[in-house]
């Protein structure tokens, strides 16, 4: 896909994001009605578009999901050194290293991720793409919760099946389950799970601009740090995984998908999970702010990019 009608569909994403920032301003989205339209997106829509891209996913080499789900797992903890080495280079301030570590390691991919793989690459895409990010749950819930925690000074509750078996992965779950043992449907039941899942892409862009309304934008567009901290999430990070996936020989689908995934802007749930562990979020709202933005641009960028070496 030409780096122009990857500009074309970030623009679309991004003049939906506008909208929401403007209808919270407005007052037609309060906070109230953005959480709850987040948890919407989070617990049944984005989850049911993964189901929706097992079910239309091909039936062959079933293998190939649980050997995506393992390769996550390494990816993600190689993104836990990648973002120890990057805080140090980068010199960000040794009180708040575990804030952008966390920021590193986790990137949006499923309130502005599932969008653009959607448009990028297809519905289909999704599933891979959830697949790949399984451990992204697993290690939220546990590495993030304790680098947060060591900020806060409080002593972490420890890690709760309770709190890992979201809605959302348990969907993930069920939509594994169906991609492993072949079965597919069609007419009335795929068309209901699809037509949910495919508003996932208009509301989380409306959730994302209205929740940005929340926070002072000039603060964070002002605070050169989060330019430099942008960097490595938007720049290095999904550099060195697309490189990675040339070496392995990785086929240029999923490469696409990684690069992608991995150049994505900081994930919601950062903050999220920051603010149950009482840790400062302040950093994370800024750099969320920023590095949506700027993905608007990158994004583009780096699909042109891989278009012209692959």
């Amino acid at each position: 896909m030409s780096g122009g009608v990857v500009l074309e569909v970030m623009i679309k994403l991004f003049m939906i994001l506008i909208l929401g920032y403007v209808l919270c301003k407005a007052d037609v989205i309060d906070e109230h009605t953005g959480k709850h339209l987040s948890a919407l997106v989070a617990k049944v829509t984005a989850p049911l578009l993964v189901v929706a891209s097992a079910l239309g996913a091909s039936a062959q080499n079933r293998s190939r999901a649980l050997l995506l789900i393992g390769a996550g797992f390494i990816m993600y903890f190689a993104f836990i050194i990648f973002g120890r080495v990057m805080a140090v280079l980068f010199r960000f301030p040794k009180k708040s290293r575990p804030i952008y570590e966390c920021m590193l390691v986790f990137s949006n991919n499923a309130f502005m991720g599932y969008p653009v793989f959607q448009m990028l690459f297809g519905t289909e895409s999704i599933f891979y793409a959830s697949m790949i990010n399984f451990a992204f749950n697993i290690y939220i819930y546990t590495y993030a919760v304790g680098r947060f925690y060591s900020l806060s000074g409080e002593k972490s509750e420890g890690f709760g099946l309770k709190r890992l078996f979201t809605p959302g992965l348990v969907l993930t779950l069920t939509a594994l389950i169906i991609y492993i043992s072949g079965f597919r449907t069609e007419g009335v039941l795929y068309d209901i799970i699809y037509m949910v899942g495919n508003t996932t892409s208009p509301l989380s862009m409306l959730v994302l601009g209205s929740t940005l309304a929340l926070y002072p934008l000039k603060e964070s567009l002002t605070d050169i740090n989060c330019y430099k901290f942008a960097i490595p999430r938007l720049i290095i990070l999904p550099a060195l995984s697309f490189m990675v996936c040339r070496l392995l020989n990785v086929s240029d689908f999923y490469t696409g998908i990684i690069t992608v995934s991995n150049g994505m802007p900081v994930a919601a749930l950062v903050l999220m999970v920051a603010n149950d562990c009482k840790a400062d979020s302040e950093i994370i709202i800024r750099n969320i702010v920023v590095t949506t933005a700027l993905s608007v641009i990158t994004i583009p960028v780096l699909v042109s990019f891989m278009g012209r070496v692959i």
